[in-house]
């Protein structure tokens, strides 16, 4: 059964890098839904951070393959648990005299931060898991969503592991 993992890939930050290990996954027909990639505590290395769909077999077969690429230092599948995972996301919500205090007040309520407010709308920057940015965006629907943004999922193990 197909679902949805995060891997997390550890890299000498070389040229090129990304464009190999996206190439990788396009040549094997893997979608990766989701990417986020920095830099890290390690000087000279890049983190990326991949949402990818698979099962078990092709999961670990995805793993060895990015291993094969130069520069690639690790690969991790992260476990369903004992992860922490957030993403970003900027939206921006029609509103109007009448609405505005409403949209703000459930902004709150996820903590959510108000960047921008116009007279026809307000942008919102909004952090989370994944179930908390798709409830925000549910209740914004009502409103009227103008525009969205979203970064793609960065995780990280809890405790001391590496």
């Amino acid at each position: 059964m197909n679902k949805e993992h995060e891997l997390l890939i550890i890299a000498k930050n070389s040229n090129g890098i990304v464009a190999r290990i996206m190439s990788l996954f396009n040549r094997r027909g893997y979608l990766v839904k989701k990417m986020t990639a920095g830099v890290t505590n390690k000087a000279g290395h890049a983190r990326l951070t991949l949402t990818v769909d698979g099962d078990d077999k092709s999961l670990e077969q995805i793993q060895k393959q990015v291993y094969k690429i130069v520069d690639v230092v690790k690969v991790k599948i992260f476990p369903e648990s004992g992860v922490i995972r957030r993403e970003l996301m900027l939206i921006k919500v029609k509103a109007d005299y009448k609405t505005r205090a409403q949209i703000v007040q459930i902004a709150d309520i996820y903590r959510g931060k108000v960047l921008d407010v116009s007279p026809n709308s307000v942008i919102i920057e909004l952090t989370g898991d994944v179930e908390k940015l798709r409830g925000f965006v549910d209740m914004m629907e009502n409103y009227g969503i103008l525009e969205m943004a979203k970064t793609g999922v960065t995780a990280m193990s809890r405790g001391e592991k590496i």
